[in-house]
């Protein structure tokens, strides 16, 4: 059989239609409903829909944990998943999987279902799934990481029809321990813990995306981990910084940050190249870059003259993931850093028409924050903990 956590047991506690699952890393909460959805599949004949932002997201969530969950008790999932109508079968009930990245504001409007799941609220805007939600007849549950106040906060949970858990890592007696050293490993963050860890709403007071500090030299002792570039086309710049941390800090320094470099060294060209900008600084050619993926002339000239540049993957949801990522850490900037420094201090997230943040970027990623997110997610890559949602007792 498949283990059940705190976590399951708190939201099968839930009575009332709208049940907000809110929670920090590692609390399971995303498993937990999956497993209830089934029990419900197998009470009487439903209708149930899954929604998030991207079919990416569901094939690499609640999907994935779906065919985890039936090979654990030895059942081919395939025997009952309609992969072209993303359609799961259980007893007379059915489990739809959709998205509502690139569909119409109207989409769930025509069909009505018995339970509703929308999975990650903070990636999905309301108007995408108002009317998932309005032709809903019985259940609907919502999950989050509460990095700010969204519409879940705002829209459902001040209704008579909704209740609120809030559960965490502790709450998941199968989270994996490498999972958990990570978590309170960064208890001094706190803005970062306080979501994470535990799972209270985050409380910016403004909208900058990123808080930081301003240090005049790299602290002794502390490692160095992948580097980072991104690309420019004029009039974007070429960014490179260092990165280095220590326990849950993360140090960045800038290495140069310059307009008008060519992609490729040219023998006789005026203009300096990448590689020639490299030289100049004197770049250790062993050492690991990440870089933008859609680089590939860069990238190849920078390694065919000997440095170890590597193309970090981009998709839906790469540029939130890496935020996420780099906002684990408490942030240090070399105060030489100035073009980094002006980067973290001009991004902000978005606003809605209501005056509320949205978990949207506003405008275009500044150069060097790009450049921070491909070293930290080159070097998460290759460090990155084995997560896990549940367990076979």
């Amino acid at each position: 059989m498949i283990g059940l956590t705190t976590t399951y047991y708190k939201i099968k506690e839930m009575t009332k239609p709208w049940r907000i699952v809110q929670g920090g890393q590692g609390a399971g909460k995303n498993w937990a409903i999956a497993q209830r959805l089934l029990e419900h599949a197998s009470e009487k004949k439903h209708v149930i829909t899954v929604v998030t932002d991207t079919f990416e997201n569901l094939k690499d969530g609640i999907i994935l944990d779906y065919r985890n969950m039936f090979f654990a008790t030895g059942l081919d999932f395939d025997d009952y998943y309609n992969a072209q109508n993303k359609e799961l079968k259980w007893g007379d009930s059915i489990i739809q999987f959709r998205y509502v990245v690139g569909h119409k504001g109207q989409a769930g409007k025509s069909k009505r279902r018995t339970i509703l799941y929308v999975n990650e609220t903070t990636k999905v805007n309301y108007s995408a799934v108002e009317h998932y939600i309005a032709r809903t007849d019985e259940i609907c549950y919502f999950d989050l990481n509460p990095d700010f106040e969204t519409w879940v906060h705002t829209l459902i949970e001040p209704s008579e029809r909704a209740e609120k858990i809030i559960v965490t890592y502790k709450d998941n007696e199968f989270c994996p321990k490498g999972e958990v050293d990570y978590i309170e490993s960064r208890k001094d963050n706190v803005e970062w813990f306080k979501v994470y860890g535990l799972g209270l709403t985050g409380t910016y007071s403004d909208r900058r995306i990123y808080k930081f500090s301003i240090v005049e030299d790299l602290p002794k002792g502390i490692k160095r981990i992948s580097s980072g570039m991104d690309f420019g086309v004029s009039p974007d710049p070429t960014a490179l910084v260092d990165l280095y941390t220590t326990n849950a800090d993360l140090y960045i320094d800038e290495q140069f940050v310059e307009n008008g470099l060519m992609p490729e060294k040219i023998k006789g060209a005026e203009r300096m190249s990448i590689v020639d900008k490299m030289d100049e600084i004197g770049f250790p050619k062993g050492w690991e870059i990440g870089c933008d993926s859609a680089g590939r002339s860069e990238i190849y000239d920078l390694n065919k003259y000997g440095y170890n540049a590597k193309g970090v993957k981009k998709g839906t949801g790469s540029v939130i993931n890496g935020i996420k990522k780099v906002k684990a850490y408490n942030i240090f900037i070399t105060r030489k850093s100035d073009n980094v420094i002006k980067a973290f201090e001009s991004w902000f997230w978005k606003i809605d028409k209501n005056g509320k943040i949205v978990a949207e970027p506003q405008g275009h990623e500044p150069d060097c924050l790009a450049a921070v997110r491909y070293g930290l997610t080159l070097n998460s890559n290759k460090v990155s903990i084995t997560m896990t949602s549940g367990k076979l007792v």
